[in-house]
């Protein structure tokens, strides 16, 4: 649309590209603030204090030589269940129960500092903690051995409501089927 009698205006293409300029803008500042989550000081697994709930969610992630799944279950309250099942070549290592929960930085952590854990190498494992951040995430065990790693992203419930049912039996099997 332009304007009357010689004024200067913006033509509507000029303003649908400005508005779309404006959204990439917009776009870009709201991945940039999702990455913010994986920089600053590095949490503390489990360590930190809750300040909002977990949503049910699922992330399977390799580490070492390991593959992880965590599964955050549904609940009430500030702290739900989660579940952690570690393979090494295929082969089931460890499980064992925590709590899930974010921390004020938006970060989920899977706490599972003195979890009782189930499975061939239950006498050998340390049960791990984890903290995610949106690319990020950090580890620590009870004897304070940790890491950080990259991993591809969380799996909220919703997106994928059969998949994560699926992982949470898979998970609760393994593990309740050991206590």
């Amino acid at each position: 649309m332009r304007r009357e009698r010689g004024g200067r205006g913006v033509s509507l293409p000029g303003m649908r590209a400005i508005a779309a300029f404006l959204s990439c803008v917009a776009l870009a500042c709201a991945a940039e603030e999702m990455a913010a989550i994986d920089r600053g000081p590095e949490p503390k697994p489990g360590l930190e204090a809750p300040a909002a709930p977990a949503e049910p969610c699922m992330v399977r992630f390799e580490w070492d030589t390991y593959v992880s799944l965590v599964v955050v279950g549904e609940g009430v309250g500030l702290v739900k269940p989660a579940w952690v099942v570690t393979w090494e070549n295929g082969q089931l290592q460890v499980g064992y129960r925590a709590n899930a929960y974010r921390d004020a930085r938006g970060r989920l952590h899977i706490d599972a500092h003195k979890s009782r854990d189930v499975g061939p190498n239950q006498e050998a494992w340390s049960p791990d903690s984890f903290a995610f951040g949106d690319k990020m995430l950090w580890t620590v065990d009870d004897r304070g051995s940790g890491h950080a790693a990259e991993f591809k992203g969380l799996v909220p419930a919703a997106k994928d409501r059969a998949a994560w049912k699926a992982e949470l039996q898979k998970a609760q099997a393994l593990i309740e089927g050991g206590l």
